[in-house]
């Protein structure tokens, strides 16, 4: 095992505890949404140290897979948790059907079979991040919530930061993401969990 793959289990397993936390703190009954972000996570942390262990290609496929879902899925699941909480349900219904066409587009991608996204699917994918990051500095500003505020810092820092660092430095975007990821999890938990 190299020292690269060693970093990458240990980041995986920092991603699998985060989000076993999650499933924890918060139920499926009460939490649905949140719930099933963690799920999400959950598998990708899980698919990565199967890989770091096995190296198998159709693990490397699954988890690319995956990695491909969690730049998009998770944060729309934990702003609908985070605005049904709230009184603007209007608005989570509006991260709702937010992944609604980036999910048809994935889909006619996979069925394609391109490994390569278009500008079409490139461009809904930055426009749904974006617009759940600002949609998370809104709920932030307005509920006073430091820990929203540092969700949507890492919610940006798992997508931009990642890889305007990967670009400075080689190598050094997976880890920045891993680590997003984990402490955008810790802080949904204790956001919907009502540790504010």
């Amino acid at each position: 095992m190299s020292d690269n793959s060693a970093v990458s289990g240990v980041l995986n397993a920092i991603l699998c505890g985060v989000t076993g936390y999650g499933f924890y703190a918060m139920g499926p009954a009460d939490h649905p949404y949140a719930f099933s972000a963690c799920v999400i996570g959950f598998c990708h942390g899980l698919l990565g140290i199967v890989d770091c262990l096995t190296g198998d290609s159709n693990v490397k496929s699954a988890k690319d897979t995956t990695n491909a879902i969690m730049e998009i899925v998770p944060l729309p699941l934990v702003n609908i948790e985070l605005f049904f909480g709230g009184e603007s349900n209007n608005i989570a219904l509006g991260h709702g059907l937010f992944i609604v066409p980036m999910a048809i587009s994935v889909l006619v991608a996979f069925i394609k079979g391109g490994d390569e996204a278009d500008e079409a699917t490139e461009t809904l994918k930055l426009l749904t991040i974006l617009g759940n990051i600002t949609s998370l500095c809104y709920l932030a500003v307005n509920e006073g919530s430091w820990i929203m505020g540092g969700m949507a810092f890492l919610a940006f820092m798992a997508k931009y930061g990642a890889e305007f660092t990967e670009e400075q430095l080689e190598g050094s975007g997976d880890p920045i993401k891993y680590l997003s990821w984990s402490g955008f999890y810790f802080l949904t938990t204790m956001a919907v969990g009502g540790e504010k």
